[in-house]
């Protein structure tokens, strides 16, 4: 027994060995993908550079020792590579909800940042001065995007591709109203801080008018989280009273079917639900 045992591990080392030198350019790719990843993200959260090879490496040992744990501490071999495929989605999931958070907060801080600004210029500052003090005083998050923007400028990029790139960095429409009337008045002139002034107050407005649609629309997205609550708490109640039936939901083939067309009912009452009281302005 023993001796089948070290031939089988014997032979998957080698199958697991064969397989990598044999798809060794699609893994290369893959790491020089990822460290990219890996470093654009990092661009977007903090301007300071970083080994992204070095973080990929570590986070592909990680991958190996997990997977191992995985197959060793669930119940079977399958469930175990189906959790570790899971969890290699979460670093996106994750970093895209923070990325999403951090862009709210930025185009918070944009009409009072613009405004600094304007100040700044009509102080006699020009605009990069103006980027550079921003750089260091406006508040976090939004202090990070300039700190990009003068890092760029001062290791040589002309302020106008500067201005784009955080402009298709960002993606926020009313960064992109900045950054366009930024570029504009850098090609054919003019007073920038006026622009600058009518921008912040338009802006301010802007948000004065979201947040009032937002406490109109409040209730709507109450009953969202109702819905989402409801079910589960139905069938808690449900499985004090009647046990059996409710565990019959999870053991059976008709049960998995009663389970997934309430999911997709309730998925398709919330999608709507959150179609209707939608606050894009």
């Amino acid at each position: 027994m023993m001796i089948w045992m070290i031939l089988s591990a014997l032979a998957l080392g080698l199958t697991c060995a064969f397989l990598l030198w044999g798809g060794r350019g699609w893994l290369v790719g893959k790491f020089r993908r990822d460290a990219a990843w890996v470093r654009e993200t990092r661009l977007k959260f903090n301007p300071a550079p970083i080994n992204a090879e070095l973080y990929v490496q570590v986070y592909y040992a990680g991958l190996v020792v997990l997977l191992v744990a995985l197959i060793f501490l669930t119940p079977t071999p399958i469930v175990g590579v189906g959790l570790w495929l899971v969890i290699q989605m979460l670093p996106k999931i994750i970093t895209d909800y923070l990325w999403k958070q951090r862009r709210k907060k930025i185009d918070l801080q944009l009409p009072a940042t613009i405004a600094a600004m304007c100040n700044s210029i009509r102080a006699g500052l020009t605009t990069v001065q103006a980027i550079q003090r921003l750089a260091e005083q406006a508040p976090d998050p939004i202090c990070t995007e300039f700190k990009i923007i003068a890092a760029q400028y001062a290791y040589g990029a002309d302020l106008e591709s500067v201005i784009r790139d955080a402009k298709m960095r960002l993606n926020l429409p009313n960064f992109n109203l900045f950054a366009s009337a930024m570029l504009l008045n850098r090609e054919m002139g003019g007073n920038v801080a006026d622009t600058l002034s009518r921008i912040s107050k338009s802006l301010d407005k802007l948000h004065q008018m979201r947040l009032t649609v937002e406490a109109h629309t409040s209730e709507g997205r109450t009953n969202i989280k109702v819905l989402l609550i409801a079910p589960v708490v139905m069938l808690l109640m449900l499985s004090t009273v009647d046990y059996d039936g409710v565990k019959m939901l999870f053991t059976t083939p008709q049960g998995a079917g009663v389970l997934l067309v309430a999911a997709a009912l309730t998925g398709t009452g919330v999608y709507f639900a959150m179609r209707i009281t939608r606050t894009e302005i």
